[in-house]
């Protein structure tokens, strides 16, 4: 009786969604964090990094390592010119290198899961240096050396948000996405994908734009979440773009598994939602240090997964109606989370426990230990602080995250949809402004 009268201003096919749901939740893994043992050379050899590491002048590997003619590992760097880039970058004065597993280096070269470079440079899960740089999983630096970061790199217009990626330069040539809502299409996988694209007025060409993107729930479409969750309203007021793509029938792949066929085929839905920002970071100006992802019980679910797979690119996430389930989590560094549950959800108990038709259930870790997790990942310390009337927060984290939870009482599995007065949208806004620009 709780879920139909909490479910009952959706439409219909949104309790369905809800219903479908039960058995689902966040996401798998990607990748291992590199460099656990290294080695030092001498000679003039550049330097290698990850599991195995040689230095140029002097090299080093290791989970965590520093390079340059001067550095010091940290999470925020910078350097040369004060450009910053990417989740892992490594760089010299006349070398090149590559980060991640591993890398190389210059002068003096350094690699494993952190590496940095340039004259002077700071580094550590952000890597800065050189008179010139261009950011993301792929990153340039140096005076004339040129690095590439991450465990996966792609480079071009697609940059890296969050871990510390110079603006892209606009330029008043770039034009501005049309006013209001357009149907977007695009292959990716062997399959046409398709999402909305939602631009406010009065939006000035050259100015780098901020991006949300909302993600529905099991059964759902991109325009259900649009008119259920208010980020289309808001970014009308604040002026950033907002997509709400489509699953494949309906679904999104979690942990690859779940859900729907999106699940049974492992979709790669990560895959899918960095072709969108590439897309648009190729037709626009996009400001790749404020991407963010935010959605609603399955898409929620892909929302963590993003976090766990795609630091790199986003630099926030906001999942709503679902805890995570991505174990082990490997995010590339740690990542802004904001997770909003109903104290009374029905599908997804606010405490945990099995949950989901027969057939197709699973264990629900519950909000508190999912902000626990999230918490682990993050490294935080100290206990939680209340940001909110509901909300409370982990704000010793590293590299100056936080870690949210936003418990709703009398709220049942759809969140936008409480009797509080609790705006989702805007309060998970506030949280993405909030973020370091680095």
């Amino acid at each position: 009786m709780r879920a139909e009268k909490a479910l009952g201003s959706m439409p219909c096919v949104c309790i369905m969604m809800a219903l479908c749901a039960a058995a689902q939740g966040c996401s798998g893994s990607t990748g291992t964090i590199p460099g656990t043992q290294g080695a030092t050379g001498g000679g003039t050899s550049n330097a290698a990094g990850g599991k195995i590491s040689t230095g140029g002048t002097i090299g080093s590997g290791g989970a965590v390592v520093t390079g340059g003619n001067t550095s010091t590992g940290g999470r925020t760097g910078t350097g040369g010119t004060t450009w910053t880039f990417g989740a892992t970058a490594a760089g010299g004065n006349t070398g090149s290198g590559t980060g991640g597993k591993s890398s190389t280096g210059g002068a003096i070269g350094s690699g494993g899961a952190v590496v940095t470079g340039g004259n002077t440079s700071t580094g550590g899960r952000t890597g800065t240096g050189g008179t010139t740089s261009t950011g993301s999983a792929t990153a340039t630096g140096g005076n004339t050396g040129s690095d590439t970061g991450g465990k996966s790199s792609t480079g071009g217009t697609l940059g890296s948000g969050g871990a510390g990626t110079a603006p892209k330069t606009c330029t008043s040539s770039q034009p501005v996405p049309k006013t209001g809502d357009q149907t977007v299409t695009l292959q990716y996988g062997g399959r046409s994908r398709s999402y909305i694209l939602h631009a406010p007025s009065g939006l000035s060409a050259g100015n780098p734009l901020a991006l949300v993107i909302d993600l529905h729930g099991a059964g759902g479409t991109g325009k259900q979440q649009q008119g259920m969750s208010g980020f289309s309203a808001l970014s009308d007021t604040e002026k950033f773009l907002v997509v709400f793509p489509n699953g494949i029938d309906g679904y999104w792949n979690v942990d690859d598994t779940c859900c729907g066929t999106a699940g049974k085929e492992k979709i790669d839905d990560v895959g899918f939602l960095k072709a969108i920002i590439e897309k648009l970071n190729g037709e626009t100006c996009i400001d790749v240090r404020r991407i963010y992802v935010s959605g609603f019980s399955n898409g929620g679910g892909l929302a963590h997964r993003m976090g766990c797979d795609a630091a790199d690119v986003i630099a926030a996430i906001a999942p709503t109606a679902t805890d995570l389930r991505t174990q082990p989590c490997n995010a590339a560094r740690p990542i802004s989370m904001m997770e909003i549950k109903g104290m009374v959800d029905s599908l997804e108990p606010y405490e945990g426990g099995v949950v989901g038709p027969a057939g197709g259930q699973y264990t629900d870790v519950g909000a508190k230990q999912s902000l626990k997790l999230w918490a682990d990942i993050n490294q935080c310390t100290g206990t939680t602080t209340k940001i909110d009337t509901y909300c409370e927060s982990y704000t010793q984290c590293a590299g100056g995250v936080e870690t949210d939870l936003c418990s709703l009482p009398n709220t049942d599995h759809n969140t936008y949809g409480n009797s509080l007065g609790f705006k989702v949208a805007s309060v998970v806004w506030s949280m993405f402004k909030r973020q370091p620009a680095n």
